[in-house]
């Protein structure tokens, strides 16, 4: 079980770094190697401070499971993860986790909360509707603003995405990888193997997705970057507050789009974003079927 865990936590760690701290490296606040631990430490540190919160949600998705199951569902979400990678198709690990995990409950009989699943079906609507409609909104206030002083705004728009960059990572240490932590137990032994599986993960699997989507969002200008990650920094935080698991590209995505739509003079490309919601329905989809029929 601790090599799963290891593994998957390394898999998310790597994977969505790019998303927490791309902006500021590629923005040239801090240097690759400065933005791979400061997104290792935000995970820890929501690890360790606020992870305890996602038990709620490894209770009511698996309400009675073995070590043979838990290694099972996390084997089997980084095996959905990865083949979804391979054929460009964006999954949701958090989603996947969820789909695979109450496959599991459901197949063995066991006890299914429906007001609980009702909050995450809920929730994962809200949050990119949300996140798209505050993103518009704020994007154009923020363009629209006058600014008699547009390197002081610069610098302030810089000190803020460098802590929204950390507190990107820690809403995603304190659902995402808390969740696969809380099914695995949440136990001392768990969160040491979760916290070298970050290290790792930032260290050797993030340096290409870094280096892309930096230069991505660096290229949505400061004032995009800042909003689509303030919002989906509150969104994530609300929802672990809650016990329920969100992903942040899912809200990240959804805020990139919103952002997007405020310049009406630019054209947005929907087909990308389609492909990325067709992940969001694929991806809980896929892995219920999957962990139903394990």
């Amino acid at each position: 079980m601790a090599a799963a865990l290891f593994a998957a936590v390394a898999l998310v760690s790597g994977n969505n770094l790019s998303a927490c701290v791309g902006t500021a490296v590629g923005a040239g606040i801090f240097s690759r190697r400065a933005g791979v631990a400061l997104g290792a430490s935000g995970y820890i540190a929501g690890l360790l401070l606020q992870g305890n919160s996602m038990i709620y949600a490894a209770h009511k998705l698996l309400p009675s499971s073995s070590a043979l199951l838990v290694t099972e569902a996390l084997s089997v979400t980084v095996a959905v993860f990865i083949i979804g990678h391979l054929m460009k198709v964006p999954l949701s690990l958090t989603m996947s986790l969820v789909g695979l995990i109450t496959g599991i409950s459901v197949a063995h009989h066991l006890p299914i909360d429906g007001a609980y699943f009702s909050e995450v079906a809920a929730m994962w609507i809200i949050a990119p509707v949300l996140a798209a409609f505050s993103s518009y909104i704020f994007t154009r206030i923020l363009n629209n603003s006058p600014s008699s002083d547009i390197w002081r705004r610069v610098s302030i728009f810089k000190m803020l995405l460098l802590a929204m960059s950390f507190l990107a990572a820690y809403v995603l240490g304190a659902n995402t990888v808390a969740l696969m932590v809380s099914v695995a137990g949440f136990n001392t032994i768990d969160v040491v193997v979760a916290t070298l599986a970050i290290i790792a993960g930032c260290s050797l699997l993030s340096s290409r997705e870094l280096k892309m989507v930096g230069h991505d969002l660096f290229s949505l200008r400061y004032s995009n970057a800042l909003v689509t990650l303030a919002n989906s920094v509150m969104l994530v935080e609300i929802a672990t507050i809650f016990g329920i698991p969100l992903s942040n590209t899912q809200t990240l995505s959804a805020g990139v789009f919103g952002s997007g739509l405020s310049y009406r003079q630019r054209y947005i490309s929907v087909k990308p974003f389609a492909i990325i919601v067709l992940g969001w329905l694929l991806a809980p989809a896929t892995s219920f079927l999957v962990g139903y029929m394990l």
